[in-house]
């Protein structure tokens, strides 16, 4: 499917690109962690600033804004966004919010006047609210080009998952067809199609497509602002990490997993948008290596040990129980948790001193991650073909963005880009490669 690869020689000025989109011409936006979305044209030695929240009268998305979110189009209608705080479109040289209140934006795409956009948008407290936020009642966004806009997809639990899975970055949104988007919530199940008048389409189980359904919560969601446990949850799972589409009804999806982590069993769930009920399948219809299910003790359960001295006493309770209990994927931080955990460990020997779990450390940092390129039909998502480890880092934390042109594809990997919630601590350079991305070569 990928043929060509090739790494491209950036200037210093898009070293933190965090997302990447082509133009009609051949050149790139790139969208960094800070500072401004630029243009630049493989080649060139250096790159021109185009869009900017600074001295806008958005002070809060300049404020907190990353550029991570690019949803692209012509430089005179460019569509852009931040992890937090609004959904925005560059037009006629005047910047204007196409949805305010969309606080936490997973990702978003445009075509031809349209943008779709995943996000949480907050809903004004009652004066009687506690704690919590509240949220409109779906998680995806189509806005037409005149600025309307409609919810797509219904949230099934408040946006609590959602908001809980948001440090981790699990969310995308494609236009797969001229009038089809393709929405990846992340952190519900599914991946959804529907069309531009807002009607859902088809829909297909994350297993089809060779990823697990996440499993954060909201009592994980201050660990995952951690950039070790981040690693580490990321390395336990198996994510659509970015999509792209052709135009000509091919779509490739790229799966994020660490090196050795297997497929997921090939069982696939397919729902007809006519029917209440999902309809299942007996057979994916994936091609090629990589038909295994997991084995047993393979998924082990992630164990974090962070910042242990402001816990509850029970919720340190809970923690060596886990750790003392069965396989278990441990994260350390700090003397304190290191202590613990071998009280935990020994908790669980048996009478001859000999450990009776699993429990095992490890620097999630260091895993080998891999993509996966998952290539399925518009007309038929739940039959797909699998091209293993097509792409692979070996940064523990690395993230994929692709933006396709007809068959050329512009893929950029990247570290950690988060700054809303205490910044990257060591932010990493960028690196950009083009190659072809063709269906079944």
């Amino acid at each position: 499917m990928l043929e060509d690869l090739r790494r491209l020689d950036t200037p210093r000025e898009i070293a933190a690109a965090a997302d990447v989109r082509w133009q009609a011409d051949g050149s790139l936006l790139i969208g960094l962690r800070r500072d401004a979305i630029h243009s630049w044209r493989p080649g060139a030695r250096e790159t021109r600033p185009v869009v900017t929240l600074a001295g806008t009268t958005f002070r809060r998305a300049a404020r907190y804004g990353n550029y991570s979110r690019l949803g692209g189009g012509p430089l005179d209608a460019l569509v852009f966004a931040g992890d937090l705080f609004g959904v925005y479109r560059q037009r006629r040289g005047r910047i204007e919010e196409l949805k305010a209140n969309l606080e936490i934006v997973g990702d978003l795409d445009h075509q031809t006047g349209w943008t779709v956009a995943v996000g949480l948008s907050r809903l004004p407290e009652p004066s009687s609210s506690g704690t919590g936020a509240v949220w409109e009642p779906y998680i995806a966004w189509l806005f037409d080009a005149e600025g309307g806009v409609q919810g797509l997809l219904p949230t099934r639990d408040g946006g609590a998952a959602l908001d809980s899975c948001y440090p981790v970055e699990l969310s995308v949104s494609r236009f797969v067809a001229d009038d089809l988007v393709l929405v990846v919530p992340g952190a519900e199940p599914g991946v959804f199609l529907y069309g531009r008048d807002g009607l859902l389409r088809g829909a297909v189980d994350l297993e089809a497509l060779s990823a697990s359904r996440p499993d954060c919560g909201p009592r994980q969601k201050p660990l995952l602002y951690e950039e070790q446990f981040r690693t580490a949850w990321l390395t336990r799972h198996r994510i659509i990490d970015e999509v792209a589409a052709n135009g000509e009804g091919d779509v490739f999806f790229f799966v994020r997993h660490a090196e050795g982590m297997p497929p997921v069993p090939s069982v696939s769930k397919t729902t007809d948008a006519t029917q209440t009920a999902a309809r299942r399948n007996g057979n994916s219809g994936r091609s090629g290596a990589g038909r295994e299910s997991i084995r047993a003790g393979e998924a082990k359960a992630t164990v974090v040990a962070l910042g242990l001295d402001s816990l509850p006493d029970h919720e340190l309770e809970e923690l060596l129980e886990q750790a003392a209990s069965g396989d278990a994927f441990v994260v350390l931080d700090g003397d304190r948790a290191a202590q613990l955990l071998a009280a935990a460990g020994a908790q669980g020997t048996d009478g001859n001193g000999s450990s009776s779990s699993a429990v095992s450390t490890s620097s999630a940092a260091k895993a080998r991650v891999c993509w996966d390129i998952v290539h399925a039909r518009v007309g038929d998502l739940g039959r797909s073909s699998i091209a293993p480890c097509a792409v692979a880092s070996d940064l523990g934390d690395a993230r994929i963005r692709v933006d396709l042109s007809g068959d050329r594809a512009i893929l950029l990997v990247r570290g950690a880009t988060r700054l809303a919630s205490g910044g990257v601590t060591r932010p990493r350079s960028t690196e950009l490669f083009v190659a072809r991305l063709r269906a079944g070569s």
